[in-house]
């Protein structure tokens, strides 16, 4: 090989597009192009959060000026002024209509150049309740209104539970584009491994990582890519050192330094739903979101189109690591399995059933059937 190919990766050039990531930047492109301020990406610590965003912008935006923000500060100052130095104005010291009225200058003049403004706030566990006023003040402005204002927040499960928690109705309310973004599976760690040795330059990139080194790669990392190049890279390195041409399960080392069993990954597994319209299979669709809106307006998350469904019909919550279905007041109601229900948790295998729809949920198992994949719930899919 000519390089490590674990070290000093280009992000978009060596950016790994297996599942996870496919879709996440499938979200990425529908939300930046979207004429919503908020849109939040979360997953674990190493998951690729940050990456995915560099190459959505990169392929998608290449001329959005963008401004990162290490978290978001509590106060509305401080954030105002973290927000204009991530665009250049160094060093404000202004009260807070003043810096509000730079940054409404500033957006104004790049949404007249047909610039897309991008403020990425990562390694988030919380949106301050102070900043609230900040976030609203945000959505009214104009270039929000075209498109050309985006605001994404990148954090873990933490920041997920916040804005699923009742007192933060309003964030909920603004927050319309949210993807989880998951560890890799065994198969995909593998893949991971060789796509990035071929990169590299390895003939062989499929025969250079023996299979029990994948399978402790993958466990020690929890499947998370930011973690399985540090492990990935001190093993090649480990390799080389012997002069073994393979990476093998001796060279892997936990982090820390010491060998030892595997570790079970840490991976919530994702749901999936089938549709089907009476018998008919239409779609599958992973729920990556904690919240679904179904019904027969366009505005739903997944739009049921047939008159045997209401308007807004249904939402599928995942709350407590179970999903709920909750009947929205629709006209003809929703059953589960065989009972009408109002509201129920869901299991593996239950039936819902929309109108005319049967909506089958997958959960921590495979599909029984195949269905064409339309992607995420951040997608609107149009069946009928």
């Amino acid at each position: 090989m000519s390089r490590n190919p674990f070290v000093d990766k280009r992000p978009e050039q060596d950016f790994y597009t297996g599942p996870q990531h496919r879709d996440a930047l499938s979200f990425l492109d529908h939300a930046l192009h979207s004429n919503d301020l908020l849109l939040a990406l979360t997953g674990e610590p190493g998951a690729g959060k940050r990456t995915a965003v560099e190459v959505a912008l990169a392929r998608g935006l290449p001329d959005a000026v963008v401004a990162h923000v290490a978290g978001l500060p509590g106060e509305p100052e401080e954030f105002l002024s973290a927000v204009l130095s991530g665009f250049g104005f160094g060093g404000v010291s202004a009260s807070r209509d003043e810096m509000r009225g730079l940054l409404t200058v500033f957006l104004s003049h790049q949404r007249q150049k047909k610039v897309t403004t991008v403020i990425v706030a990562a390694g988030l566990e919380a949106v301050p309740g102070s900043l609230m006023e900040e976030l609203g003040w945000l959505s009214l402005l104009e270039p929000v209104r075209v498109g050309r204002l985006k605001l994404a927040l990148l954090g873990d499960e933490r920041l997920e539970r916040q804005m699923y928690a009742p007192r933060m109705q309003a964030l909920r309310q603004m927050v319309r584009w949210q993807h989880r973004l998951e560890p890799l599976g065994v198969d995909e760690t593998r893949d991971y491994l060789e796509f990035h040795a071929e990169g590299a330059g390895c003939p062989e990139p499929g025969a250079l990582f023996l299979p029990d080194a994948v399978g402790h790669i993958h466990a020690y990392a929890s499947g998370l890519p930011g973690r399985i190049d540090e492990l990935a890279q001190q093993a090649v390195e480990a390799a080389a050192a012997a002069g073994d041409t393979m990476v093998r399960r001796l060279h892997v080392q936990r982090q820390g330094g010491t060998e030892g069993a595997a570790a079970a990954p840490r991976r919530r597994s994702v749901a999936s739903m089938d549709i089907l319209l009476e018998h008919e299979p239409k779609a599958r669709i992973r729920l990556n979101a904690p919240r679904l809106l179904l019904g027969r307006h366009p505005w739903n998350d997944v739009q049921l189109d047939h008159d045997s469904v209401s308007r807004y019909h249904a939402m599928l919550v995942r709350e407590g690591g179970y999903w709920t279905v909750v009947d929205l007041n629709s006209t003809n109601g929703i059953r589960v399995n065989e009972s009408e229900v109002r509201q129920q948790r869901l299991h593996h295998g239950d039936v819902v059933h929309i109108g005319r729809f049967r909506l089958v949920l997958n959960e921590g198992a495979g599909p029984s059937r195949t269905l064409p994949a339309v992607g995420d719930v951040s997608d609107t899919v149009i069946l009928g």
